[in-house]
């Protein structure tokens, strides 16, 4: 998770310093608001994106290198990392009491979650699609919560507010469901040894 975290962070650089070394440093400062707006969704959409691939690729690789009892646990240790940067990111709305303990709720629930359906992905011989799925949830997730964090400064509070709670609601929801369903299909199907390769049918 260590090494994802950093990789994905060099990544998620790459926009801003393209910017950077375009305008200059003076002109980012002088513009940076200006420059969130014009492109908050699509550098919204390239953070999630970066931080689905990196993230789900390693869990993927955790995974697939354990018996299936590991993945709950794997996916737990990706969710104390986030937890920890979570704290470490010292944005005020962060900080709140409600956004800590929903982002535990949706942290617990989704990364346990998504491990357990990677391991069945690779137990039935559909690595890829599962992998893909837990891709694009997990870049939903962090995209939005990009935006979200990137509109603030120009939308009505009133508005804002609103998308915060449907934010969290869908959040919420897909991490549940992502932690039951991990659980429910991984303990429908057997193990397989290390290094076993199943075929699709």
């Amino acid at each position: 998770m260590i090494g994802a975290i950093v990789i994905q962070s060099v990544f998620q650089s790459i926009p801003l310093l393209i910017f950077i070394g375009k305008y200059g440093i003076k002109d980012y400062i002088a513009n940076f608001l200006g420059f969130e707006k014009r492109f908050s969704f699509f550098y919204a959409l390239y953070i999630g994106i970066i931080a689905g691939i990196m993230q789900e690729a390693f869990k993927y690789l955790g995974v697939e290198l354990k018996p299936k009892r590991f993945a709950i646990w794997i996916g737990l240790g990706f969710s104390i990392i986030d937890i920890a940067a979570l704290f470490i990111d010292a944005s005020i709305a962060r900080l709140i009491t409600i956004f800590i303990f929903l982002n535990l709720i949706s942290s617990l629930s989704f990364h346990p979650g998504t491990a357990m359906l990677l391991k069945y992905g690779r137990l039935i011989g559909k690595r890829f699609q599962y992998l893909a799925l837990a891709i694009t949830l997990h870049s939903l997730i962090d995209g939005g919560l990009v935006y979200i964090e990137m509109i603030g400064a120009f939308v009505k509070p009133k508005d804002i507010l609103t998308y915060i709670n449907l934010y969290w609601f869908i959040v919420i929801a897909i991490s549940i469901g992502v932690l039951l369903s991990g659980y429910v299909l991984i303990n429908k199907v057997d193990d397989k040894p290390i290094g076993y390769v199943p075929t699709q049918t």
